[in-house]
């Protein structure tokens, strides 16, 4: 069962009447019960109401002396409790988490949210998929928006399913997809980079694990700086690890007939968005550059010919008389935001 709170909103204007219910029908039934009744019967119900608002005064204190003894002894802290209950939340049971789900797709649902004439919602992608009509009644479906859907989806808090890792994110339900695909505490099992190591786990704890038992077995860098590199001629690889988050980078180097390819990938899951990175290196002379501008792909354990967007071809006449490949690497977030935000594992 998935649980979650919608909060009550304390100020602002809307709509709605913030009055509950139960309090709006006892104000209609008072008024409508003025001016049917006597004087006589007003007179008589004085004494009863007094009498009932002793009866209700005791209650009410007596309901308050609990509520300070639960405080004190520390019980009754669930998600119902007076104590969480004050801050005007209400803790629901989903007991159907298929209901905030596409039905096409049986993805989390995501703003907007569209329904054909027969009330059958799905999100934007699949209606386009299905050609604008809804498979389960033949209906047209992508052109009305379901606001309802959209409100409970833009209300509902969930928590991470990585919160046992470590991610303490909390997000409305139409981001749930969104970043679990790219949480940093994803559960990929991946792999320490270093031959003789079998340290696995999350790409976290990676970057804990490294820095505590490698610390000196990388060369280190910040992103959106440019960073001189030597790597030997006939060197496979070199790892690399950024300085603030301890995200862990390989620099592969193959020797072919007309030079070195170089590349660059990163150590974590499939399903992290990657990163750019720019590699320039010069000829011995200093006349002549060679620049490269590409896009890494992630994998959760060292793969030492992996998928590459783009390499980097190094003729022989650019290395140095001792045989070494001198270069300069910038590496920087595809969300040049996201990259400060980054959990920190060194």
């Amino acid at each position: 069962m998935t649980k979650f709170s919608v909060g009550i909103e304390e100020d602002g204007e809307g709509p709605s009447n913030r009055v509950p219910k139960r309090q709006r029908a006892e104000r209609v039934l008072d008024i409508e019960g003025l001016g049917q009744e006597g004087s006589e019967e007003d007179e008589e119900s004085e004494g009863e109401e007094a009498s009932e608002g002793e009866e209700e005064a005791s209650e009410g204190a007596e309901e308050s002396e609990r509520e300070e003894e639960l405080e004190e002894s520390g019980a009754d802290k669930g998600p119902m409790s007076p104590q969480t209950a004050r801050d005007g939340s209400i803790s629901v049971t989903l007991t159907d988490p298929e209901v905030l789900d596409c039905f096409i797709c049986y993805e989390a649902l995501s703003i907007p949210v569209f329904q054909c004439e027969n009330g059958h919602i799905a999100c934007s992608t699949c209606c386009i998929k299905m050609r604008n009509r809804c498979p389960s009644c033949s209906t047209p479906i992508g052109y009305s928006r379901c606001r309802a859907i959209e409100k409970v989806l833009e209300s509902v808090k969930v928590s991470c399913q990585n919160l046992k890792y470590g991610c303490k994110e909390a997000f409305s339900y139409s981001l749930k997809q969104k970043h679990e695909k790219a949480c940093p505490f994803a559960p990929c099992s991946c792999s320490c980079p270093l031959s003789g190591c079998c340290f696995e786990g999350s790409s976290e704890d990676l970057s804990v694990h490294f820095g505590n038992v490698h610390r000196y077995s990388a060369e280190r860098f910040l992103y959106d700086r440019s960073s001189p590199i030597t790597v030997g001629v006939s060197e496979k690889s070199l790892i690399l690890r950024e300085e603030m988050d301890g995200s862990l980078f390989i620099l592969h180097n193959k020797v072919e007939t007309l030079g070195n390819v170089v590349t660059l990938s990163r150590i974590g899951p499939s399903t992290e968005r990657g990163f750019f990175y720019e590699l320039i290196v010069k000829d011995q002379a200093d006349v002549s550059t060679l620049i490269l501008q590409s896009f890494t792909k992630s994998s959760p354990k060292r793969v030492d010919s992996p998928e590459s967007l783009g390499f980097l071809l190094v003729p022989s006449q650019f290395s140095s008389a001792s045989r070494q490949i001198k270069m300069d690497l910038r590496v920087w977030c595809s969300d040049r935001f996201s990259c400060s935000q980054r959990p920190s594992g060194a």
